[in-house]
């Protein structure tokens, strides 16, 4: 193709030449230097592109070549291992059969190995249920109540919070529960820990709105407060004890502490709620 178009080339610069005037004008000779360069660099590309895409073929060609020699070498591999395989037939088929009987004598000493560890598991499997039957029932609620208050009355006053919210927690539904709530609020009081005294309180009260002991921990509430130096909270607390519960012995008191309040006479520590 490139030899074509050189031909072509010879041939328009001779016709050109032949052409026209003995004299042809300036511009009819720049135009013909101009398409000689254009077709001189267009051949130049063409014969770029032919080598670029033969050199690519030939990569190709020898890729598929190594491909075609790696194929027929693992033929060949395949075809030793297949003779190899038919030659020694009766070799192999004793092999196995040792093999297999090996496997078996391993079998079998697996199945001797379970048998013992199911026989002493069955063994440990009535040893324990003998010790539960033997066990110690778990405390029910009227122990664990009777230990905690056991402990409040020591003065273990952390381990008597422990013990009273556990008690909340396994029985909710017992009557007990709600002076579980009072008592730890006097444990914290006991402990001069008067924050949480008032969160304590607070908790049974909206809790237990209606129990019998509302007035006695909205009451103790209000010494905490004065516990935690707060004379203004505190007296809104004594004030609703006396409207709220008129007459009664906590009402009785709450005016007392007010008038001490007042006066500024020592208050008194919290009592025991049992």
């Amino acid at each position: 193709m490139v030899n074509t178009l050189s031909k072509l080339m010879i041939v328009a610069v001779v016709a050109l030449l032949m052409a026209g005037p003995a004299y042809p004008q300036n511009r009819d000779i720049l135009q013909l230097n101009k398409d000689v360069l254009d077709l001189k660099n267009a051949m130049n590309q063409l014969a770029e592109s032919t080598n670029q895409k033969n050199a690519a073929i030939q990569s190709l060609l020898e890729k598929v070549y190594d491909q075609v020699s790696g194929l027929s070498s693992s033929i060949q591999k395949i075809n030793q291992t297949v003779d190899a395989v038919n030659s020694h037939t009766d070799k192999s088929s004793a092999d196995l059969r040792a093999q297999i009987t090996t496997l078996n004598t391993h079998v079998t000493e697996l199945s001797d190995t379970l048998s013992a560890v199911r026989s002493q598991m069955s063994g440990v499997s009535q040893q324990i249920t003998a010790m539960k039957s033997t066990a110690e029932p778990l405390p029910g609620p009227v122990e664990t109540w009777r230990t905690a208050n056991l402990d409040y009355s020591q003065g273990s006053y952390d381990l008597a919070i422990q013990e009273l919210s556990d008690f909340q927690a396994k029985y909710p539904n017992d009557p007990n529960s709600a002076k579980a709530q009072i008592m730890k609020g006097d444990a914290y009081r006991a402990m001069k820990k008067p924050d949480q005294a008032v969160i304590e309180y607070d908790t049974f009260l909206q809790k237990y709105p209606e129990s019998d002991d509302t007035r006695a921990a909205l009451y103790k509430k209000g010494l905490a407060q004065i516990d935690l130096n707060d004379p203004k909270n505190a007296t809104a607390t004594l004030n609703m004890v006396i409207t709220k519960y008129k007459g009664s012995p906590e009402a009785t008191l709450a005016q007392q502490k007010l008038k001490e309040l007042t006066t500024g006479a020592p208050g008194r520590g919290p009592g025991r709620h049992n």
